[in-house]
């Protein structure tokens, strides 16, 4: 089995990017990181918490509520002394002034519920007490989410691949994506170069239903060819093994074949997907794989996808034949609920359900 990491090469990065935001943020922000890290809390997920902290300092300051002039300075008696009618001011700026949905703003009341929490009931002054204890944001309210598991299930299902269209947009980028860019030298120049290692990811996503943060981190000895076996680090660095379909097989051979000298991969390049810069091997960022999907599909039915909506694909099609118990397994989710938005029947389907109860 492959070796496993403490983070991925992702996280490691955003790890850096938390130490560097932290150097403008208020001391007691770094204590919240660490008891975070201690709970096993993502840089990933902590470096959005540290955004909407961002946010709503200067906000604070904005309005006059944090009488001080950079954020840094923002004192605790801020925000034990913030009133409610101040809160719901700021989500409603967040709603009405930046107009922001409502599942953002959600995430934004999370992130501050979590600091509040840890400043009233995790932390310690000298004398043993927690640095204050009224928390205003224990007041203020989630917004409740009215979308049923229907509704949600089929606005996923009108932006993914269904059935045929897996195999035709394959080849689709294989054989007719060129006509699409002929006369464009520069972007056919790059086509030529990275056709193999598209296809590779596009069928890789595709056929196993992994994150695109996943499949970026993966390494040579976590890609077993010969089981059709990945070794992935799922959220909250929890290490997991998954299988992909027959399918993109092939498309990974072909593309391990040539990533050493299309590359210039070394012995030391042991991450699986590469880019070519300034003539040297680099791993393949997320960032970056993201635009390669959006490009493909752009150019593939004039829509933008994201390698999200491929993991939306894969679990639809692995839905309709598997458990929603093996579909959590699949896809590293915790929630059966989350896992059965993907069992999602046409009209036609249902009707046929309720028909095989009378044969």
């Amino acid at each position: 089995m492959a070796k496993r990491e403490r983070l991925t090469r992702q996280q490691r990065l955003h790890k850096e990017k938390l130490d560097e935001k932290l150097k403008n943020l208020p001391p007691y922000i770094e204590e919240y990181k660490d008891d975070m890290f201690s709970g096993n809390v993502s840089p990933s997920t902590l470096l959005g918490y540290f955004h909407d902290f961002e946010k709503f300092f200067n906000w604070l300051i904005v309005e006059g509520i944090a009488k001080v002039e950079n954020i840094k300075e923002i004192p605790l008696t801020t925000l034990e002394n913030l009133k409610l009618q101040e809160a719901n001011s700021f989500f409603s700026f967040l709603a009405f002034e930046q107009e922001l949905q409502d599942e953002t703003i959600n995430r934004k009341k999370s992130s501050l519920k979590s600091l509040f929490k840890f400043l009233t009931e995790r932390t310690e002054d000298e004398a043993g007490e927690c640095y204050f204890y009224r928390n205003v944001m224990a007041k203020v309210k989630m917004k409740k989410n009215t979308e049923t598991l229907d509704v949600r299930a089929e606005r996923i299902s009108e932006k993914i691949l269904h059935g045929p269209e897996i195999q035709d947009f394959i080849n689709f980028v294989a054989y007719d994506y060129p006509k699409a860019i002929e006369g464009q030298k520069i972007k056919m120049g790059y086509y030529k170069r990275d056709v193999e290692r598209d296809l590779a990811i596009i069928s890789l996503l595709l056929a196993s239903g992994i994150r695109v943060g996943e499949l970026a981190n993966l390494s040579l000895s976590s890609v077993n060819m010969k089981k059709r076996k990945l070794y992935v680090l799922r959220k909250g660095n929890k290490e997991s093994s998954v299988f992909f379909r027959k399918f993109a097989l092939p498309f990974l051979e072909e593309y391990k074949r040539i990533r050493g000298s299309r590359y210039k991969a070394r012995d030391t390049d042991r991450y699986f997907f590469l880019t070519n810069y300034k003539k040297a091997a680099q791993p393949l960022s997320v960032r970056s794989i993201q635009q390669i999907i959006m490009k493909y599909t752009e150019a593939y039915r004039d829509e933008k996808l994201s390698p999200h909506k491929f993991r939306h694909t894969f679990a639809t099609e692995y839905a309709k034949r598997n458990s929603v118990y093996d579909l959590m397994r699949q896809l590293g989710h915790t929630s059966a609920e989350t896992s059965s938005l993907y069992v999602n029947t046409t009209e036609e389907q249902a009707q046929q359900a309720i028909d095989a109860l009378d044969d």
